[in-house]
């Protein structure tokens, strides 16, 4: 996508426009334009101006193509499949609520549809009626956070407050991460989850099918990895960018995965995390003498790409010493490096490599 601006559909550049303009006046006029004349300088004023008006109208004509269509011209792509290339919507974060009462009862204690638990601002509340049964002490139920999108990550045992207290109410806590919460499918994934449209139109759940499925259920899963180890048997590993995905919304994914309409008759259907690997990035650095910026512009910037590069990588994506070699030597300032950690990875298609931490160490400045 970073193309989008090298490719030309429509000529915008002010010089050539500015030039086929001195031709034109001098077929109509017989004069030469000479340089820095009232004619010049209106001439490269109206070239200035036309050339900003095609430039808008090549951004224009690119985004009749999906891979440049981006904003409402995306979702007008999208809009061709129907519901289907709907772009997703933000999402409600989600967790596990265990609801404790003082003692046992005879009787089984409601927790209604509805109940409210609260975490500062946040609001969660329970979308089933739920019972904590005749002689037990508590009960886990999920709860959904009442406004969507991002609201972070919330630990374990926060979310501790209720705002609807139920017959003997003792104490209440979240026993998993608060996670889940999204805001609304960027161009990027909705652009990609659109390019998958066409493997849906199957009643044969075919591979194509589930990883575009599993991404409509939800709009936290950027990556999809289907494994059958046996007939009619289903893995599918899930994960967002780098983080595993919560139970909750694993389970709402499969619910979505098992409706009729989707799930292929005979399929049995598992959502699992990915294995994850944990490396470090410890490079020895030196410059050479004649370096053009300060050693801590270099390494400030040199750790930010490759910050970059580790947060790239995807599910089944390896971890190569030559892609940390090429980003170093990308800058002139760098003489040569020698890399302590990661060693080379060979990742499955089922493993997340996960950078814990970047550490460069500077070891002098060297002459060519």
């Amino acid at each position: 996508m970073n193309e989008t601006e090298e490719l030309e559909l429509i000529v915008a550049d002010p010089a050539e426009i500015f030039e086929e303009a001195k031709k034109i006046y001098k077929e109509l006029s017989g004069n030469e334009v000479v340089p820095a004349s009232e004619e010049s300088y209106l001439l490269s004023t109206i070239s200035a101006v036309l050339g900003n008006i095609k430039a808008e109208m090549n951004r224009v004509a690119l985004e009749n193509y999906l891979p440049f269509a981006r904003n409402k011209r995306l979702d007008l792509k999208g809009k061709f499949y129907g519901s289907r290339g709907e772009r997703l919507g933000a999402n409600p974060a989600r967790t596990t609520m265990r609801c404790h009462i003082s003692t046992t009862v005879e009787r089984d204690v409601v927790i209604p549809k509805g109940t409210r638990f609260i975490y500062k601002t946040f609001i969660f509340i329970s979308e089933e009626e739920y019972k904590i049964a005749k002689g037990k002490l508590y009960v886990d139920i999920p709860v959904v956070c009442e406004i969507t999108g991002d609201i972070g990550i919330i630990l374990t045992g926060e979310v501790k407050e209720i705002v609807d207290r139920y017959d003997y109410f003792e104490s209440c806590e979240n026993i998993t991460e608060v996670t889940g919460g999204r805001d609304i499918e960027n161009d990027e994934e909705y652009r990609e989850r659109i390019e998958e449209i066409p493997e849906s139109f199957t009643s044969a759940g075919s591979e194509g099918a589930y990883k575009f499925w599993t991404k409509r259920a939800s709009s936290l899963v950027t990556d999809v990895t289907i494994k059958s180890l046996s007939p009619n048997t289903l893995d599918i590993y899930v994960c967002n960018n780098q983080s595993l995905i919560a139970l909750e919304e694993k389970n709402k994914i499969k619910e979505y995965l098992e409706q009729e309409d989707i799930k292929a008759l005979n399929d049995k259907i598992t959502i699992k995390d990915p294995s994850s690997y944990k490396y470090k990035i410890k490079i020895k650095y030196y410059l050479y003498k004649n370096a053009k910026n300060s050693k801590e512009l270099i390494e400030k910037n040199l750790k930010e790409n490759l910050s970059k590069y580790a947060l790239s990588l995807k599910m089944g994506d390896s971890i190569n010493s030559q892609d940390l070699i090429g980003i170093c030597k990308a800058d002139s300032d760098i003489k040569k490096i020698e890399i302590e950690e990661p060693a080379e990875y060979i990742a499955s298609d089922t493993t997340i490599c996960s950078c814990e931490e970047i550490a460069l160490t500077f070891m002098g400045s060297e002459e060519k």
